[in-house]
């Protein structure tokens, strides 16, 4: 990863922050473990699904072709 996608990921990931961090209540923001429950529901909610459905789409989307030459060893 380039230093410019590094800095691109860190801004766009502290936007989801600030959006996350609106819609968590007080009472979760009451120490450190409450922040990492919230901040994992969050991640296992949000997040994740969305970059999955990413990974996916691209995935289906490359022909059957090139998906060979990405075959791990074990199955070629």
């Amino acid at each position: 990863m380039t230093p410019e996608e590094q800095a691109k990921i860190k801004e766009n990931l502290r936007q989801v922050a600030e959006i996350l961090y609106k819609n968590t209540s007080s009472a979760e923001l009451t120490s450190f473990e409450t922040i990492e429950l919230s901040i994992t529901e969050h991640l296992q909610e949000t997040v994740a699904p969305e970059i999955s459905n990413f990974f996916i789409a691209r995935q289906e989307a490359i022909p059957l072709e090139e998906k060979e030459q990405f075959k791990p060893v074990s199955e070629k």
